[in-house]
């Protein structure tokens, strides 16, 4: 953030690097990691680039459930990078300022320095006075984090508002002074369309901020559209699969009374909770309470909610002290208290809350979404339909019932279905976001690119029948038109990029909102946590699959040759010296000797070597296999190498690159130049070492499990494996797979499994879920793959399906290294005796195989 020569581009003053390490460490999502980049470049855009005066301005607008914090988190440490000591979070409220100190104090439930290597002091105007804190505020190494909320600044005649502006003796100013001093001052306005007016304006203005960045998933209609640095929109959240899918859910009938509505929530509110309680159990992680939010009118309304759900004949009085109600007159108190919801022990399901609820309140577990009066188009306001849409999981299961967010309005369902257009509206936006290209310099220049994206609403095909003929079956029909028409902006969700590219039959798509009948929801959420009780075994009478597990842990400086998972340098090295020899081999420092350590031990070091005589026919040949032998004995004792037994199988597929580099002159050149071709391949095994230093390390097999996982049936199930494709169904029918039933996430994976299913050279092949073969990737993170393929001859193939689009990625492209980097430590490890292969197949791979295994071993990357 420093002005430099107006020449100076981004690829000097933008730091990707940084930006992948930050994104790896906070396991930022994909959305907030661009989010990160667009606003790093832009402000390097405004100081160094086009040299504008202070301060810069500009907003990052990402959708609720996404995850803005994180977005925060990262900018903070991106600039702390950059020498920023003083950074400023404004909050509209106390609840979202507690929130936010504690995610970034140590220790706390939701911090999140642990993922940060930058701890900032938190300053607040509760301990700003402190001679700790006055300490701080003085040390220009400290980075501080100011917290406060916009009433202290725009207010200073309130408590809060007197501590920051009046005199502080400790300080020998005003604190709001003493902001004003830091040159370097970097303001975040969370929820940002809180604050539009002049008093807000003016505080902020007087402060003097160098960067003035806000957050919020609702930009101000005043909001200039320059400002707007990045935008991903609620459509593609859902669409992503970020947060919960809405369903949209109205009666078949005529029946429109309050107890009727509180039933029929209440009822998919008992099915949402069943279903958690059998995931839980058979996923082995922490389970969640489901809640639902009642939206009341006012706080009357709100109080005869809670009266009727409580009374002893409502469901038999199970619900009596289980409904928290949260008064307008009091919404900090009532925000803190709702806060407790997620703590063991909480006795509430319901919570009743008179208007919307304010930002800050982010309770993972509301299933369901309800408004006594207001319609469903009035509920999917982002700021009322963000309550719920956070994923209880951290992401998808797969499962239906726990992956969509019920919201009821007083519609009928024929109503829905007639305003279906109109709904979609809802779903339509588009996303702006910085692209970093590299120009014919190889200078980062900085473009924005938008994109539409939309989440169509549509109807099963069932439902559609349901609706009748007229308006409303033409509005759902084309709905559902709308939905094939969007499936390829919104990935899998739909189709998976097939030709398929509607829903099963009462199937709910994922990342597509759904008009439904609450008696036919009701009924297939029955049906689902039926079969989900029901348990999946591998089949009897299958070969063992014996799964290794490696030791894999954070980075390190460790490294082994079985880390190099790109041969083709090698085998370039081999082409270079058998194309001309001498030029390659008599450079500067290319000539290696063994030495004896002061262990005793024999070791290879590089040197400084005169010139040597041309390859000639006279050379007195050594036998391949002798040099061969050579290089590798000095490989093996180089010191970036480590002392290890494992590393003499993991040299191999090296040695192999770089003699079928060379060809068939290799016996000729490896006769004449064997120190020389050893200090070649010792050279660019220490380049790699480099480039793989700070990676996840992985060492021996710990020990070889047998795979023997439950499963958890799917509710929906299918024998029709070529027919139209549902990411909710179970498709049963396989006869190599290791269970009876299967389900994917994109009808390309089910593709995958048809042809690998119909190949006789495969023995057996296992669809693989989350935990089944963890693969550490990149700082914490674990890679799963999709498939496990073993073939006649004992070849184990992991095998993952991508979409195009994604093909090109560095998530896909890191994922892919680990894979590569845990199979070679697999295979160079003695107690393994199958050979472990990786295949990475894209979308085109799969349609270009025509159903031949063969061809997809070949295509893959």
């Amino acid at each position: 953030m420093t002005a430099t020569d107006g020449a100076a581009s981004l690829d000097d003053l933008f730091d990707a690097e940084r930006v992948a390490r930050i994104s790896s460490e906070l396991d930022l999502r994909a959305p907030n990691r661009e989010a990160l980049e667009s606003i790093a470049w832009a402000v390097a855009l405004h100081y160094d680039i086009q040299q504008k005066p202070a301060p810069f301005r500009g907003i990052a607008d990402v959708a609720t459930g996404v995850g803005k914090t994180y977005v925060m988190a990262g900018v903070i440490e991106y600039f702390a990078d950059e020498g920023v000591r003083n950074f400023a979070v404004i909050t509209p409220g106390t609840t979202i300022l507690r929130k936010t100190v504690a995610q970034f104090t140590a220790g706390t439930p939701k911090s999140l320095l642990k993922g940060m290597e930058v701890a900032p002091l938190v300053i607040t105007s509760e301990n700003f006075a402190s001679p700790m804190v006055r300490a701080a505020m003085d040390d220009p190494d400290e980075v501080k984090l100011f917290v406060f909320t916009v009433q202290s600044l725009t207010k200073p005649t309130t408590k809060q508002g007197k501590k920051t502006h009046e005199f502080n003796e400790n300080l020998g100013a005003a604190f709001y002074q003493r902001l004003t001093k830091a040159e370097d001052l970097f303001v975040i306005a969370d929820e940002e369309h809180c604050y539009h007016g002049p008093a807000f304006s003016k505080a902020v203005d007087d402060l003097e901020p160098r960067v003035l960045l806000g957050l919020t998933a609702t930009p101000h209609s005043r909001t200039p559209e320059e400002e707007i640095v990045f935008r991903y929109p609620l459509a593609a959240a859902i669409a992503d699969k970020l947060v919960k899918t809405p369903v949209l859910v109205g009666r078949k009938d005529d029946r429109s009374d309050p107890t009727t509505k509180l039933l029929d929530g209440i009822s998919l509110l008992e099915l949402k909770a069943q279903a958690v309680a059998v995931y839980s159990e058979g996923k082995d992680v922490a389970p969640v309470t489901p809640l639902m939010l009642v939206v009341a009118q006012t706080t009357a309304e709100a109080d005869e909610i809670k009266g009727t759900l409580e009374d002893p004949n409502f469901l038999d009085g199970r619900y009596q002290g289980k409904v928290l109600v949260v008064h307008s007159s009091a919404p900090d108190e009532a925000l803190e208290a709702l806060d407790k919801l997620e703590e063991p022990g909480s006795p509430y399901t319901v919570v009743v809350s008179v208007g919307m609820l304010k930002e800050g309140w982010d309770n993972k577990s509301v299933y369901v979404l309800a408004s006594m009066r207001a319609s469903v188009s009035t509920i999917l306001t982002e700021q009322t339909l963000g309550r719920g849409l956070r994923l209880p999981f951290g992401e998808y299961t797969g499962i239906e019932i726990l992956d969509t967010l019920e919201v009821l309005g007083h519609e009928r369902y024929e109503q829905l279905l007639r305003k279906a257009n109109v709904l979609n509206e809802q779903f339509v936006d588009r996303r702006t976001r910085a692209v970093l290209v590299k120009n014919a310099q190889g200078q980062y220049v900085p473009t924005v690119e938008t994109t539409h994206v939309s989440a169509p609403v549509i109807a099963t095909p069932e439902e559609q029948e349901a609706g009748g003929s007229g308006a409303g079956a033409t509005v759902a029909g084309d709905a559902v038109e709308a939905a094939a028409a969007g499936a390829v902006a919104i990935g899998d969700a739909v189709s998976g990029g097939d030709d398929s590219d509607s829903a099963t039959p009462d199937a709910v798509p994922a990342g597509v909102p759904t008009i439904v009948s609450v008696e036919d929801h009701t009924a297939n959420a029955q049906v689902q946590v039926e079969q989900m009780s029901s348990q999946l075994v591998p089949t009897p009478g299958l070969p063992s699959l014996k799964v290794p597990r490696l030791k894999m842990g954070a980075p390190t400086v460790f490294f082994s040759l079985a880390d190099i998972t790109n041969v083709d340098p090698f085998r370039k090295l081999g082409t270079r010296i058998a194309s001309d020899p001498e030029k390659e081999l008599r450079r500067t420092r290319l000539s290696a000797r063994r030495i004896k350590g002061k262990d005793g031990l024999l070791q290879t070091e590089l040197v400084t070597a005169p010139a040597v005589d041309r390859v000639t026919g006279a050379v007195q040949t050594v036998p391949l296999a002798q040099s061969r032998e050579h290089l590798l004995d000095m490989l093996l004792t180089a010191s970036v190498v480590p002392a290890r037994a494992v590393e003499r199988n993991a040299a191999q597929p090296l040695l192999d690159a770089l003699l079928d580099g060379l060809g068939d002159k290799a016996e000729v050149i490896l006769s004449a130049f064997p120190d020389r071709a050893a200090a070649g391949l010792i050279e660019l095994v220490t380049d790699e070492h480099r480039k793989v230093a700070s990676k996840p390390t992985y060492s021996e097999v710990v020990e070889l499990n047998e795979f023997n996982k439950v499963r958890t049936a799917r509710a929906a199930t299918s024998t029709d494996l070529i027919g139209l494709f549902s990411t909710s169904v179970g498709y049963e029918g396989y006869k190599r797979s290791m269970y009876v039933q299967d389900w994917f996430h994109s009808s390309t994976e089910r593709k995958v499994a048809n042809i690998i299913d119909a190949e006789d050279a495969i023995k057996f092949w296992v669809r693989l879920q989350n935990g089944d073969l963890p693969i550490l990737w990149t700082g914490a993170k674990e890679y799963n793959p999709d498939f496990v393929v073993v073939e006649n001859d004992g070849a184990h193939w992991i095998v993952e399906v991508k979409m195009n689009a994604q093909m090109k990625s560095e998530e896909v492209a890191g994922k892919r290294e680990a894979a590569q980097r845990w199979a070679n430590y697999v295979n160079a490890d003695v107690t393994v005796e199958a050979a472990w292969h990786y295949l990475l197949l894209s979308e085109d791979d799969v349609d270009a195989a025509k159903g031949s295994w063969e061809a997809l071993k070949s295509l893959g990357a």
